[in-house]
């Protein structure tokens, strides 16, 4: 038979049960820089969308989509995948878009329904990218303002009783509950916090808010990469696989 699981669950030192994880959840919502709680026990499957952006398939950002694959199948989850570099994805919104912007009818182009098919579909998402000027690659970016559309990703509240996020916009994303960001980084931790790490800001302040309204981010970064060894890079990989197998 079946035991049933204890109330209170111990990882890292912290006694985790439903006060501590609403608690923990909360602040991480304030700030991607307080760690969200650890997957509960007995948690079902995940449904994973990996987007990632890196035009070396040898490159150590490559490796790093490479382990959230072998991680999510580690786990047992599901996953979809986009990486962008490799369909040749179009980032630059389009004179036509831009003028069918609020346009709800408005017909998608392949690759942005393609998108809003799999960010509907997911239950968590997770963004691979090297962080270049202290930013995202270009790609992404584009990835990220041609696919959270208004009618797709979120909409305009026209009554004062509407339910918005954060930013005041109406989230459509909702079943979308956890996001994670994994980066690299040429500069040393306190030097991209200093340079406000546009990147992961933007992921865990802006476009949060267009997914569920509890929505935790996990980011890992790993710092002064053009100095790190083959054992620091091994272990980083390694990190990535069990926290999207057992831990996001």
């Amino acid at each position: 038979s079946a035991h049933p699981r204890p109330l209170i669950t111990m990882a890292g030192g912290v006694f985790w049960n439903p006060v501590t994880r609403y608690i923990v959840t909360r602040l991480n919502g304030l700030t991607s820089y307080v760690p969200p709680p650890p997957k509960e026990d007995g948690a079902a499957p995940r449904r994973i969308l990996l987007v990632d952006a890196h035009p070396c398939e040898e490159s150590f950002s490559a490796a790093i989509a490479n382990a959230v694959v072998a991680g999510a199948k580690q786990g047992g989850h599901e996953l979809r995948r986009h990486s962008l570099y490799a369909e040749n994805y179009q980032p630059c919104l389009t004179a036509a878009e831009r003028r069918a912007h609020h346009d709800r009818a408005k017909t998608h182009a392949p690759d942005v329904a393609r998108a809003l098919e799999d960010l509907t579909w997911a239950d968590s998402v997770v963004f691979v990218y090297p962080t270049w000027w202290f930013n995202m690659p270009a790609i992404l970016k584009g990835y990220l303002d041609r696919s959270l559309c208004l009618g797709g990703a979120f909409d305009i509240p026209t009554t004062k009783d509407d339910i918005t996020a954060m930013n005041g916009l109406i989230p459509l994303l909702t079943n979308v509950k956890r996001v994670a960001a994994i980066s690299t980084f040429g500069a040393p931790r306190h030097i991209a916090f200093l340079a406000g790490d546009n990147g992961r800001n933007t992921i865990a302040t802006a476009v949060r808010p267009v997914f569920h309204p509890h929505c935790t981010c996990l980011f890992l970064g790993l710092y002064r990469m053009e100095e790190s060894t083959q054992p620091q890079r091994e272990a980083f990989l390694d990190g990535v696989r069990e926290a999207i197998a057992n831990e996001f």
